[in-house]
């Protein structure tokens, strides 16, 4: 597996930043601040997925100044040959794609989670070992080196063993034994529980066969009672059935009683009835006689009142006539007056429009500006642009000058200017001179380009003066533009109101035509009011006739239907008295076979067993109440001893469980964690132990003993000499710590890895032998250890890494 390159945008100090990989070992070298370990800091944001919150305290921070969203792009290739690259933002909504190389292009697989992504990765990175990504990154395969000392330098035993079994990911099984505790807890704990719950229930059992001879004692009352109930119920029913038949027999005396009574109710009001006929009959005889001696005065007032109508509506219509004329009158006059004005007020306005006009003129030649006025405004742009270039180059002239008096200052202090610590091609030497000559040819062009840029400055404010002047010229011309318009504007509306005179001609003229025809149709009317007088003096000598013929007409006109009403009234009447009859017999005959004091009786009897029905079924009804409750509490006695049997089970299944969890515990768990310690320590040491005396160039042996704890054991003086962590130099312990976890990454099987500063607290000659202690590595020497990763990235200044690299990536100064 190799990483092949990675690019940042907007992460940390890198705008826009593209970097290439080699295989085997890439060195980050460059200036403090440029952004190398922010380089880690992304492969392991964008590859393994670790939070930006582990590097930076907040998202923001891992981001480039001002800007809200970044991102990472990682391409790499795994033995099969493909290519791949992973991208993942940062800022906003977070995405993680990954996508493989087809052709010339890269094709995004579709994953429905970033679960699913991580797994992906973690495949095609032979990291697939159960563990997040970004767990084996922060605590193998790329932690800083401060990060990586943390485990090592922890003086309490126990947690260093914590610490580092996390690390090996064999802490599952101390966890595991911890975790089970509680859980051992817990089935004690219910095995006490079910054994106090068995022991109530018990003691509630006991009172069950006695509940049972109690419920049959009550099913076998319950039995007497029903069949005494039975007896009572059909006793019941031969009183209701002869009840019943003599319930009808008195329905038939009642319903014949009231059928007589209401035949004499009707019998009267018919004979009411047929008495005040005969009375409507012979007032409609009377109203007949004064209808025909009345009908020809009717007439007369009819015909006098219908001419009154004709001739009141041609008095409207005379009215009508009068008010359109009195109408026309006024608008003639107003629409005179109304010419006159419009005449006089249009002759004004065109007055002061042509005196408006000209003073536009006049003004409009006093805008006109002079041909040098233009020629000098049109030279300012040109101006500014030359002053802009020579301001740039001064610009630049500046820069290189300091570049290169902070390079003179460098050189003379001995210090190299790329890296942070003396210069070593120049070490016990005089540097020569290479700088002054060039600084002061740099101060001879920057006096020329000021110069320069002075008497442009002065061309730029006369031409801006022209500029102003001009726009101020431009200004004044469109507000003219704009009074010529409203000018215009004016004049067209004057204009529409000189054409607006004629149509005021025309309709005066049409108002005189029609007022004349008017006074004409009024003539017609004349002679008008003598016809309407005789026409009333009329109407109101047969108004008498004419009331009484209308006041008598109705009921003479009903004399014919009252006298047949009163025929039919009669023969009605004469029915009535022969029901009457008919119904008499009837009631004689129904209160022959009604016996009412026998009723009453039967009734009494139907009252007394209906009780005694109610207090036996209220009897049953509680007997059963009872039983149901007895039954109730069998049930539930059942219950309990089932409940009881359930949970003598459980508790012998909890027995059981306890035994194989103290058996797991004791056996299994409590010596797995350490026994894989001890494993994964003895192969550690002896590879750590060759990478180490590499890198020291001495005898000692470096030993990775009981709880993780560092060693070195040597000869002094004839004797074995052991040394821990707390007793060695800062150089020691920072060459066995690197010795460590370079055996630890070969040992879990990781393909890559990435140091930050490997050489902290090394000196000079432990630097350059753990640089070939890297070579070794990579060119599979068997002294120290076999080839076992594809790519190594270190961050560092060293001098030392530049003979072993592969690749040496220079980055420049921070953006």
């Amino acid at each position: 597996m190799q990483i092949l390159s990675v690019h940042l945008k907007n992460i940390k100090s890198h705008r826009d930043t593209t970097l290439d990989f080699a295989a085997g070992i890439n060195v980050l070298s460059g200036p403090n601040g440029v952004g190398k370990s922010t380089v880690f800091e992304a492969i392991g944001y964008a590859l393994f997925g670790v939070d930006a919150r582990d590097f930076v305290t907040n998202v923001e921070r891992f981001l480039s100044i001002g800007a809200k969203r970044g991102e990472v792009a990682v391409t790499f290739g795994i033995n099969d040959g493909s290519t791949w690259r992973v991208t993942r933002t940062v800022g906003g909504g977070v995405k993680w794609l990954l996508a493989q190389q087809l052709g010339d292009a890269f094709e995004v697989e579709e994953h429905a989670n970033i679960r699913e992504t991580e797994a992906r990765l973690a495949e095609l990175l032979g990291l697939a070992n159960g563990r997040p990504l970004a767990e084996q990154f922060k605590l193998v395969i790329g932690p800083f080196q401060n990060d990586f000392l943390g485990p090592f330098v922890i003086k309490q035993a126990t947690r260093r063993q914590e610490a580092f079994d996390e690390i090996l990911g064999i802490d599952a099984w101390r966890k595991t034994f911890k975790g089970t505790s509680g859980l051992l807890s817990t089935v004690q704990n219910r095995i006490e529980v079910l054994a106090a719950e068995v022991e109530v229930r018990q003691e509630q059992v006991v009172v069950l066969p006695e509940r049972e001879k109690e419920l049959s004692v009550l099913q076998a009352e319950v039995g007497v009672q029903r069949r005494t109930l039975e007896d009572k119920q059909k006793l019941l029913e031969e009183v209701a059935h002869k009840l019943v038949e003599l319930g009808k027999r008195e329905e038939a005396l009642h319903k014949a009683t009231t059928e007589v009574q209401e035949l004499d109710i009707r019998i009267k009001n018919g004979e009411e009835k047929v008495a005040d006929q005969q009375q409507r009959v012979t007032q409609a005889e009377k109203s007949l006689a004064v209808v025909e001696v009345n009908r020809a005065g009717k007439d007369a007032f009819e015909k006098a009142d219908g001419a009154l109508k004709v001739l009141r509506a041609q008095e409207r219509s005379c009215r009508v006539l009068e008010r359109e004329i009195d109408q026309l009158e006024k608008d003639c006059l107003e629409l005179g007056q109304k010419f006159a004005h419009e005449r006089d007020e249009v002759h004004k306005a065109e007055q002061e429009l042509n005196e408006e006009q000209d003073r536009l003129v006049v003004a409009r030649k006093e805008l006109q500006p002079s041909s040098q006025l233009l020629e000098a405004a049109a030279r300012l742009q040109p101006l500014r642009e030359e002053a802009e270039g020579l301001r740039s180059q001064r610009g630049l002239l500046n820069g290189r000058r300091a570049a290169l008096v902070e390079g003179q200052d460098k050189l003379g202090e001995g210090v190299c200017p790329f890296f942070t610590e003396p210069c070593q091609n120049i070490a016990g030497q005089q540097p020569r001179d290479v700088f002054s000559h060039k600084i002061a040819e740099l101060d001879k062009q920057t006096a020329a380009l000021a110069g320069r840029i002075e008497k442009l400055g002065q061309g730029i404010a006369a031409a801006e003066q022209a500029k102003q002047a001009l726009d101020a010229q431009k200004v004044r011309s469109g507000e003219l533009d704009k009074q010529q318009k409203q000018l215009e504007a004016r004049r067209q509306k004057n204009a529409q109101r000189a054409t607006g005179l004629d149509g005021l001609q025309a309709r005066k003229a049409e108002a005189a035509a029609k007022l004349a025809a008017r006074k004409e149709d009024r003539k017609t009317f004349d002679g008008l009011e003598e016809a309407l007088n005789r026409a009333e003096q009329e109407r109101a000598a047969t108004q008498a006739a004419r009331d009484a013929f209308y006041a008598h007409a109705k009921d003479a006109g009903e004399l014919v239907e009252r006298q047949q009403t009163l025929a039919k009234w009669q023969q009605a009447l004469d029915g009535l008295k022969r029901d009457r009859a008919i119904g008499l017999e009837a009631l004689a005959r129904c209160q022959k076979v009604y016996d009412a004091a026998l009723h009453q009786t039967t009734r009494q009897e139907k009252e007394r067993l209906v009780g005694e029905i109610a207090a036996l079924a209220q009897c049953i009804k509680g007997l059963e109440k009872d039983g149901e409750r007895l039954t109730k509490e069998i049930a539930r006695l059942k219950q309990l001893e089932a409940d009881i049997a359930k949970r003598l089970a459980e508790k012998k299944r909890y027995q059981d469980q306890e035994k194989l969890v103290k058996y797991l515990r004791n056996c299994v768990f409590k010596n797995v964690s350490a026994r894989l310690s001890e494993r994964f320590r003895e192969e550690i040491s002896q590879r750590a132990d060759r990478i180490y005396r590499i890198i020291a160039e001495g005898d000692e042996e470096l030993i990775w003993g009981e709880h993780y704890q560092v060693m070195l054991r040597d000869l002094a003086d004839g004797q074995m000499r052991e040394r821990t962590d707390d007793q060695l130099s800062g150089g020691q312990m920072m060459s066995a710590v690197v010795a460590l976890r370079l055996a630890l990454l070969q040992t879990i099987g990781a393909r890559l890895a990435f140091f930050d500063e490997p050489t902290s607290n090394l000196d000079a000659s432990r630097r350059e032998n753990l640089a070939r202690a890297f070579r070794a590595i990579d060119v599979g020497r068997e002294e120290v250890t076999e080839h076992w990763y594809d790519q190594l990235f270190l961050v560092s200044h060293d001098v030392a890494f530049t003979e072993i690299t592969d690749q040496i990536v220079e980055l420049g100064e921070p953006q």
